[in-house]
């Protein structure tokens, strides 16, 4: 298992406004509004976007990158192997 600990917001804009996102309440809000009253979020909008390299991760049509896809477990495999994870499982839904 790997446990990955970061700020709120790590992925989107740090500053917006002149005022603080990553990590502060902010982070759980919608950070940016884009419209007429704020075109100057169109551009920060766009280079947020970008930063997840869409293009790295989907083909032409949109589907997952075979390679990554490839990397996804086989959930059914799995809890075959460890019937008492799939019975905790369900107890918790």
């Amino acid at each position: 298992m790997i446990v990955l600990r970061s700020p709120k917001g790590w992925t989107g804009p740090k500053v917006v406004d002149g005022l603080p996102c990553e990590g502060t309440f902010r982070a759980h809000q919608v950070p940016l509004l884009v419209d007429a009253d704020h075109p100057q979020h169109v551009a920060q909008l766009e280079t947020w976007m970008k930063s997840y390299k869409a293009e790295e991760l989907f083909d032409a049509n949109g589907r997952l990158n075979a390679e990554l896809g490839a990397l996804a477990p086989t959930a059914i495999v799995e809890w075959e192997l460890i019937p008492t994870q799939m019975a905790a499982f369900f107890c918790t839904i």
